[in-house]
């Protein structure tokens, strides 16, 4: 069994390389930035490690602050200095805003369509607008300010109602609830969960 399976990794092996080498390339692309030696199939993954912030530390030291990995089946390049993040965050912001497509983004964002994954363009900036104007601006932010302060009592009180009865509170869990109902509150105009409901640990546990 172990000879069998050695023999198709070679031969996958084998395969890959000769694809790599017949199909043909365009001779117009530009050259990518320097990385390390891409694996079949793992790509680059085995250089970065189990801890990816000191493997990719390691790597940007050697290859310098923009380097190309192959993170899977997937192209990526790093960025590891702040005048390079600069370029490509501010300066070149419009040719770099646009996410790949994944699951979370089709399963979660309504197939990519919210303001987080939506790509650059008249449907983002539209949502960019609404958001600034309804939800971020400084009457926005005060016409809300009751909703918060209401919110941070129940969590309060949550707080002082678990340590009168001697049990653990564990704070993380209470701010996400939190915010959640503040949100469910400025968007449904209802609470979402209560702070100890099935519903609210079932979310967190998600």
């Amino acid at each position: 069994m172990a000879a069998l399976v050695v023999a198709c990794f070679l031969l996958c092996l084998l395969l890959h390389l000769l694809l790599r080498r017949l199909l043909p390339r365009c001779s117009s692309a530009l050259p990518l930035p320097p990385g390390p030696l891409n694996f079949p199939i793992l790509g680059s993954l085995p250089h970065i490690g189990s801890k990816h912030h000191s493997g990719l530390a390691r790597l940007s030291r050697r290859f310098g602050p923009i380097m190309y990995l192959k993170l899977g089946t997937r192209n990526a390049i790093v960025v590891s200095s702040p005048s390079a993040a600069r370029i490509f965050l501010k300066s070149l912001d419009s040719h770099f805003s646009n996410r790949p497509p994944g699951i979370i983004s089709k399963s979660l964002a309504y197939d990519g369509l919210d303001m987080v994954f939506a790509d650059y363009g008249p449907h983002w900036k539209l949502l960019r607008r609404l958001s600034t104007l309804h939800l971020l601006s400084p009457k926005a932010m005060a016409r809300w300010a009751g909703v918060r302060r209401d919110e941070v009592r129940r969590m309060l009180l949550s707080i002082r109602n678990l340590g009168e009865i001697h049990k653990a509170v564990v704070l993380p869990d209470l701010l996400v609830c939190a915010m959640a109902n503040v949100i469910g509150r400025i968007a449904l105009s209802q609470r979402v969960f209560d702070e100890e409901g099935k519903e609210a640990k079932e979310f967190r546990r998600w």
